[in-house]
């Protein structure tokens, strides 16, 4: 192994660590951001290490050395075992779907995939249980599929259809909730500060906040769920329209509804390559707007939007469009 290589190698083990001890500051997601931003390479080595972490394995390794009395120096530790990747291109996904499997000493095979969009572009891909995926742009989505469960770890927005596996529960993660599905089309939408949006196409799932375990909504068919801060006993619930068969996003439209502007900026961001937008004051962002908007006119919707807030819109000296008192 390289001096390079180890040196990522070893980043890669105390970031799986200290994402295994509780969630990040602001300045650690920055600083995690900043780093798996870098390389490509650097998001499949913190996947490998957050599962190894998890191992049952290492867990049993460790009180038997607790058992024995014994104190390991403190140092990164390192896979008992080596990975054996296989890599697979997808053309039509311009973006890249990058798959590998991985053998464990308890587990078996497990199955990891990582798809990624970029902004102004949203990508679709067959999971390998069959399931498909269509992400929204500049979003993300890895994947760990094993014989006892399937996870799936999202960062943006995306649209699941999922295979049917009654002995495999389908789960997408954020970093605030879980939602789990049995055979179903819902879409999650990750907001600022903690919030996420769950909308089901078909079937049903159940979202839990990760933070209170013991809090739990079943949503069916038709239903939209706005969970802020990490808990559901804030959370909105409200109805679809009855001829939605698939997220507005995914038809050039953003559906607002009570959505900060913070939050609108991003969603236009994810479909707008380009786009530089700010607020004056960080005060104005968390202002909540509700309306439909075609996603691929930002000037025009964010002066619709300033019009709608008694704001104004304003480009400065950098170009940048600055929404303003």
């Amino acid at each position: 192994m390289t001096d390079d290589r180890q040196t990522l190698e070893e980043a890669a083990v105390l970031w799986a660590d200290r994402l295994r001890r509780g969630p990040l500051d602001a300045d650690e997601a920055r600083r995690l951001d900043d780093w798996l931003a870098a390389g490509p390479e650097r998001l499949q080595m913190l996947d490998l290490h957050e599962r190894l972490l998890r191992d049952p394995a290492l867990d049993e390794a460790m009180r038997r050395v607790a058992a024995e009395g014994a104190r390991p120096a403190r140092q990164a530790w390192r896979p008992p075992v080596r990975p054996v990747w296989a890599a697979a291109g997808f053309g039509a996904v311009a973006a890249g779907l990058v798959a590998a499997v991985l053998l464990w000493p308890s587990q078996g095979r497990l199955v990891h995939e990582t798809l990624a969009g970029t902004a102004g572009q949203s990508v679709q891909a067959s999971l390998d249980d069959g399931s498909v995926v269509r992400l929204n742009g500049d979003s993300l989505v890895r994947t760990a599929f094993g014989a006892e469960r399937r996870d799936v770890y999202l960062k943006g927005e995306g649209f699941f259809a999922v295979a049917k596996d009654a002995r495999r529960p389908f789960s997408v993660f954020t970093a605030t909730h879980r939602i789990t599905a049995l055979g179903t089309r819902f879409n999650v939408d990750e907001r600022s500060g903690g919030a996420v949006e769950v909308s089901v196409l078909e079937g049903r799932v159940e979202v839990i906040a990760l933070k209170h375990p013991g809090q739990r909504r079943v949503l069916s068919a038709g239903a939209r769920l706005l969970a802020r801060d990490g808990e559901l006993t804030s959370a909105a619930l409200k109805r679809l329209g009855p001829a939605a068969v698939a997220p507005d996003w995914t038809e050039g439209w953003i559906d607002a509804e009570d959505m900060t502007l913070a939050d609108l900026v991003v969603e236009l961001q994810r479909r707008s390559p380009g786009l530089r937008a700010d607020f004056s004051d960080p005060v104005l962002s968390k202002r909540r707007i509700s309306g439909r908007f075609e996603a691929d006119q930002p000037d025009q919707v964010l002066a619709v939007v300033a019009e709608m807030q008694g704001l104004s819109l304003r480009k400065d000296a950098s170009g940048r469009l600055l929404i303003d008192r």
